[in-house]
Order: structure tokens, then C-alpha cells, then sequence
């Protein structure tokens, strides 16, 4: 049996039975009709929304979304799926998939579309999560190896474009394994977690940190020269090494070695200038630790590692 033999009533019974939102237009993007999801989730009744259109209904920004959607649908014909945003009568916006098709004569000509949409909120906000687990450690809260290097390839490959240096940092913990050893790696993870903190609580916004590995840091500096990024390192190395890490009988004040290169304008990639503040985080242990080198050009790490993202 087809629909158009069915009575009016029967279909709106039918359509109000179904739990997801389902709303026609015709042509000219007014509301023909809906189903009771539809007048649930919009906070009217079906005969107030009725002769409305997207710009009576929604905000000024979201409904020009919908109006274009609806315009490209009409124009081409077919089906039609995005993603957009939703506001509801309570003022909160909740993130939805449209699924759309355009309603046609018998003549072929587009009179109309019907539409509906699923609430894809919850989906989103896992999709954020799962995301910036991908990006960050889960001890510290840093980025991760891989984000930190991905960032650092990407501004390196800009900075040479306008011939500007990127300065970075190599940082290590001292004597981790002695923490470790000596205390437990609770302890350890602690120190991790104080160093971390630390090092976020005095970069600026526009500088980038991440864990490596290990108790080893990479921090990458925004705009600044040289000079200054030694001046950052100092302080970094001062901050840290005044932490007092107590409990429990323990009374532990970690210090941290520091290489810090800047990049020069024939470097092919990011990884000659981490080889050289790695060189210089290599010198700052060989000379005692607790302090700051600053890498030249021909400086090179005695074992040079492999930057490249794995």
C-alpha cells in the first residue's frame, strides 16, 4: 500500500511513533509538517511551527547553515548528510548528524525535503576525548612524542618559509634513576608530575611542551631568540630545582640539565636542531648537571638519536 493511500492521520500517527525528529519543507523552506519528536526538541507545537521558517526558529547563525544546506539540496536534488549544531529552548546547544532528501512531483520537479536528525553530542565529546588522549602523556598531562614532534615539524617547516628560527629546549631530570631506585617510582611519578607542572606554569601561552620519554622534556619556544631562550632555560632550571617534594620521611629537590639550540635557516628539518640541544643537554650532564648549555652550530650529540616520528 502506498503512503499517499494512507489517511493523513495514520501517517502523523505513524511518523509520531518513530523516536527520532522528522520535519517537511516545502520549496521555499517552510515548515509543512513534523512529527512529535520534532515539536519536543524545538519547544513548539506543530501548529506554531507550521508556516515557520529556519530563521524564525533557530539563531541567526545556525539557521544560515540550515538555509544553505536546504538550498544546495533543492537545487541538485537527492540526499544530502552534515553535521551541524541544534539549539534547544533552553538555550543549550547540542551537536547532530541531518539526514535530508529532496521530495519531488510526479513531474520530477523538487517540491520540497523532508529531513531528520540524531543527536550526536555524547559521540562528539568521546571523539574530543579519545582525540586528546591520542595528543597527550597520561602521567603528565604534555603533549605526547608524537604531538610534540608533529608541532615542532610543522612551525619549523613555517619558520623557514619566513627565513625565522625556531629555539627549543632538551630537558632531563637528574639522576631518575637514582629517584627511582632509592625512593620508588611513585616518588618518580611524582617528580614527573612537579617538573610538568612547573614547566606549563612558567612558558607562555604561545610555547609548547611535551614528554619525550622517560624522564626527558622537549620544550619548543614561540618568537623567541636566542638569547632570551637561554634566559627561559635559566629560569626553568631555578624554579624546578626550588620544588620541595615531602612526605613521608622524604624530603626530595629535584634539578634538571638543560641544552637549548636555536635553528638556522639552511637546516633541512627539525631533527639537526634537536641534535644540537640534545648535544648541549649532553654537555650540561657531563659538566656536572643542574645547569644550561646553550648548543652551537657545530656542536653534535656524541649519539646522535633518531627525532623522526615513529
Amino acid at each position: 500500500m502506498l503512503i499517499s493511500h494512507l489517511s493523513p492521520d495514520l501517517v502523523q500517527s505513524v511518523l509520531d511513533a518513530l523516536p527520532v525528529p522528522v520535519f517537511f519543507k516545502n520549496r521555499q523552506g517552510v515548515y509543512q509538517g513534523c512529527n512529535k519528536a520534532f515539536t519536543e526538541i524545538m519547544g513548539k507545537r506543530s501548529d506554531e511551527l507550521l508556516g515557520m521558517t529556519v530563521y524564525d526558529l533557530s539563531p541567526p547563525d545556525l539557521a544560515q547553515v540550515y538555509f544553505e544546506a536546504d538550498e544546495a539540496l533543492m537545487s541538485a536534488g537527492g540526499e544530502q548528510r552534515y553535521e551541524a549544531q541544534i539549539e534547544l529552548p533552553s538555550g543549550e546547544r547540542r551537536d547532530v548528524m541531518f539526514y535530508k532528501a529532496a521530495l519531488k512531483d510526479a513531474s520530477g520537479q523538487v517540491t520540497g525535503l523532508v529531513g531528520t536528525l540524531l543527536d550526536i553530542t555524547e559521540r562528539k565529546a568521546l571523539e574530543m576525548r579519545l582525540a586528546d588522549l591520542a595528543q597527550h602523556d597520561a602521567l603528565t598531562g604534555l603533549f605526547n612524542r608524537r604531538a610534540i614532534l608533529a608541532y615542532l615539524e610543522g612551525l619549523h617547516q613555517d619558520r623557514r618559509q619566513n627565513l625565522q628560527p625556531v629555539c627549543l629546549m632538551m630537558i632531563d631530570v637528574d639522576h631518575f634513576k637514582v629517584i627511582n631506585d632509592q625512593h620508588g617510582h611513585g616518588v618518580g611519578d611524582e617528580v614527573l608530575r612537579r617538573v610538568s607542572t612547573c614547566l606549563k606554569g612558567q612558558l607562555r601561552e604561545k610555547d609548547r611542551v611535551g614528554r619525550i620519554g622517560g624522564e626527558e622534556f622537549l620544550v619548543v619556544l614561540g618568537s623567541t631568540d636566542l638569547p632570551d631562550a637561554q634566559g627561559v632555560a635559566e629560569r626553568l632550571r631555578q624554579e624546578i630545582a626550588a620544588l620541595m617534594i615531602e612526605g613521608s620521611g622524604l624530603s626530595l629537590s629535584p634539578t634538571v640539565s638543560i641544552g637549548v639550540a636555536q635553528s638556522h635557516a639552511h637546516e633541512v628539518d627539525w631533527a639537526e636542531v634537536i641534535g644540537r640541544a640534545d648535544a648541549g643537554l649532553y654537555q650540561a650532564k657531563r659538566a656536572g648537571r643542574n645547569r644550561v648549555v646553550v648548543a652551537n652550530q657545530a656542536l653534535l650529540a656524541p649519539a646522535l638519536k633518531d627525532w623522526h616520528r615513529e
